[in-house]
């Protein structure tokens, strides 16, 4: 694993808990916000991107024509991500029935409802229908996408594993349009549909839709794997450049130019770090920085259901920037906490139990076979 990778992570959790959690709190404080909370969500692209590099950095094995590999790294995948995510839909189960018991009362229609969403939920279907992407744990959707790229992957990889290197970068240009031209579509819907909610609920959470960030961040890996080595600060220098322009196309950009300008920004940015040596690089592979990336899947997960229970506290969470901030760095320490006591455990003992259950003697056959 490369540790400046690592600790990136965390900077895109933040991002997206803070345009999920701090419209209040900012403007309570004065804070001039411009399109931050159009844009600070895109982060999401940047796991994407991000997802498909370290899986092609780390499971060289996988090949679509190898079903006990492939096995394994689907079986891998479901012990990395289901546990923490299993946890973040249970706390948010309490919240979600008082929510429709609110709005529908007691009546059989309730829990018609609460059983479809938590069945999607739960199956990681969410994603593929409006009226459920968001229904339980928002940043459950991009679970619900993220299955899909596992599902692909394997395929993905045996495809564009040998490819030139000029094609690779083509791949790339070719997934750059195809995540922005959904978006540029918007503005040429009539009138009737502007106002509707669901093309850019579709648009924003449609797996289809997304997979080439994930395409992109795989020939991105191979165009890594083919250069040379030697890290450098020049690259350090170029990931500071990058992530500078990231963030001030988050903060100042209309949403369609951030969906434009963001996706290069990321490729560069993920580039760069994978081959530099630097204060940035040094900075973000810190054990500190790598501890924060590896807890940020649950910081991702739990910021909604942590900041509703904290709301019936702290009432005052939404506006008070104090409390708001302790309460993001106690939820750093919960999810560090639940990175340590839950994720990484059951991630190891699920993947154990697997390969002991698939061993040769397990299965019945002879050892050599």
């Amino acid at each position: 694993m490369i540790p400046a990778l690592t600790g990136v992570r965390f900077l895109a959790a933040l991002s997206v808990a803070l345009y999920h959690l701090s419209d209040r709190v900012a403007a309570t404080s004065g804070i001039p916000t411009l399109h931050f909370y159009e844009n600070a969500g895109d982060p999401v692209e940047l796991f994407f991107i991000l997802s498909g590099f370290i899986l092609t950095y780390t499971h060289p094995e996988v090949n679509g024509a190898e079903r006990p590999a492939i096995r394994q790294f689907y079986f891998s995948r479901f012990a990395k991500i289901y546990p923490i995510y299993l946890l973040g839909w249970i706390v948010f189960a309490p919240l979600i029935y008082s929510n429709l018991v609110a709005l529908h009362g007691h009546g059989s229609g309730t829990y018609v409802r609460l059983a479809f969403y938590g069945v999607m939920s739960l199956t990681l279907l969410q994603a593929w229908t409006t009226n459920t992407a968001n229904a339980w744990n928002t940043p459950g959707w991009s679970l619900s996408a993220e299955a899909v790229f596992y599902a692909a992957f394997p395929f993905l990889f045996t495809y564009l594993k040998n490819r030139r290197l000029a094609a690779l970068s083509a791949m790339i240009a070719v997934c750059w349009a195809g995540s922005v031209m959904p978006t540029m579509a918007l503005s040429f819907l009539p009138p009737s549909l502007k106002n509707e909610f669901w093309p850019r609920e579709l648009v924003n959470f449609l797996p289809i839709l997304r997979i080439g960030e994930f395409i992109a961040g795989i020939c991105l890996a191979r165009l890594f794997l083919s250069s040379t080595k030697e890290k450098s600060l020049r690259f350090d220098l170029g990931a500071l450049g990058a992530l500078f322009a990231a963030i001030t196309v988050i903060i100042v950009a209309n949403h369609l130019s951030a969906k434009v300008l963001l996706f290069p920004a990321f490729i560069l940015l993920l580039y760069c770090l994978a081959c530099a040596k630097g204060p940035l690089s040094g900075l973000l592979g810190s054990k500190p920085m790598v501890l924060l990336g590896e807890a940020s899947f649950a910081f991702y997960i739990l910021h909604v259901p942590m900041f509703r229970y904290a709301k019936m506290v702290f009432p005052n969470i939404a506006t008070s920037p104090a409390q708001f901030a302790a309460f993001l760095a106690g939820l750093a320490a919960v999810s560090i906490v639940c990175f340590l006591t839950i994720e990484k455990p059951l991630c190891a003992y699920l993947r154990n139990t697997y390969k002991r259950a698939r061993s040769p003697r397990a299965i019945g056959q002879p050892e050599h076979a």
